[in-house]
Parts: structure tokens; C-alpha cells; sequence
């Protein structure tokens, strides 16, 4: 398979988990994305919880091969970690889903994920700089930004939101490496 290709994963894995999301929302009409976290969704008091963990681990999977894509274009070894990290970050992804909500060791799976997912993006940032100063600080600043914002609004939204503000910028880290290294070879 084309390494091209490979890239492309990371935008069907977002439109995955929006659609699986909102899928899930959609047959849980109770949930309030205002008040709740996305993992609601997933616990064993919602409608058809199998929607969203399934969609979960699907997700981790297009997510993976993304990462894989990523590691396919790397040029230098910060690069690479940059990829692996995102590789564990999909794991996680998928351990949402198999721990869902209201089982032990979901909240730290959780929680990891998005960690994991940061981290990568500042280490691809950051091997970034090495080829391309301009894309490497873009990626920072918007790891960084992204940071700071779901740092101060994190007491004044609910979790789903601030679940899908992290998604969304893992979302436009995925669109932004597809521009970045479509050129790379």
C-alpha cells in the first residue's frame, strides 16, 4: 500500500469517531453533551453502549494506521517516537472502548489517550524543526494553544466538551501532517 494512502487514515479516523459519536448521541437522546463526558455513552446505562465502544476501537484502529503512515514518512529518530507515541495513543483509544465507562481502569485509559496524543504531537513538533522550522512551530504552537485553552475553559465545560476540543485538535494535527508531508519523500 502506498504510504500516501496511509496518511489518509488519520482524516477517516476522525470522521469515524464524529460519526460514531454521533451515532451514539443520537440513540441516547438523554445524554447532554453540556453536562456529560463522551463515555457515557459507552457505560452500561446507555442505549446500545456497543455504538460507541465499537466505534472506539474501530477508530483506534484507522488511528494506528495513520501512526504507522507517520512513521513511514519519518526522517529523523524524534520523529519516529513522535509516531510510536501515537501508535500506544491508538491502543488507548481502543482500551475506551473495552474498559468503558464505569469499569476500573477507564478513567486512566481515558485520560491517556488524549496524554499520549499530545505528546505525540509535540514530539512530531519537535523532529519536525529539524526539516522544516516553519511546520515544527506550527505544530507546537498548536499543541501548546490547544493546551493552554483546554487548560483554562476545563472548569467551565463539561467533559465531553473538552473531549472533543482534544479530538478535534488531534483532528487537525492529522489534516495538518497530511499537507506537511504529501511532498516528503
Amino acid at each position: 500500500m502506498d504510504k500516501k494512502i496511509l496518511l489518509l487514515f488519520g482524516i477517516f479516523a476522525i470522521i469515524s469517531v464524529f460519526i460514531w459519536i454521533s451515532s451514539a448521541m443520537i440513540i441516547n437522546p438523554s445524554f447532554n453533551f453540556f453536562k456529560g463526558a463522551l463515555s457515557q455513552l459507552g457505560s452500561s446505562g446507555a442505549n446500545n453502549p456497543w455504538v460507541y465502544n465499537i466505534g472506539l476501537i474501530f477508530t483506534a484502529v484507522l488511528l494506528f494506521i495513520f501512526a504507522i503512515g507517520l512513521l513511514l514518512y519519518s526522517k529523523n529518530k524524534i520523529e519516529e517516537v513522535g509516531s510510536s507515541f501515537l501508535m500506544v495513543a491508538a491502543i488507548f483509544l481502543a482500551l475506551i472502548g473495552i474498559f468503558h465507562g464505569g469499569t476500573y481502569p477507564h478513567d486512566f485509559v481515558s485520560v491517556y489517550f488524549f496524554v499520549q496524543s499530545g505528546l505525540s504531537i509535540i514530539i512530531w513538533g519537535l523532529g519536525l524543526l529539524f526539516n522544516n522550522k516553519k511546520q515544527g512551530i506550527s505544530i507546537l504552537l498548536i499543541a501548546f494553544i490547544a493546551i493552554g485553552i483546554a487548560e483554562i475553559i476545563k472548569n467551565f465545560v463539561s467533559t465531553a466538551v473538552i473531549e472533543t476540543f482534544g479530538t478535534a485538535v488531534i483532528g487537525l494535527f492529522a489534516v495538518l501532517m497530511i499537507l506537511f508531508l504529501k511532498n516528503r519523500e
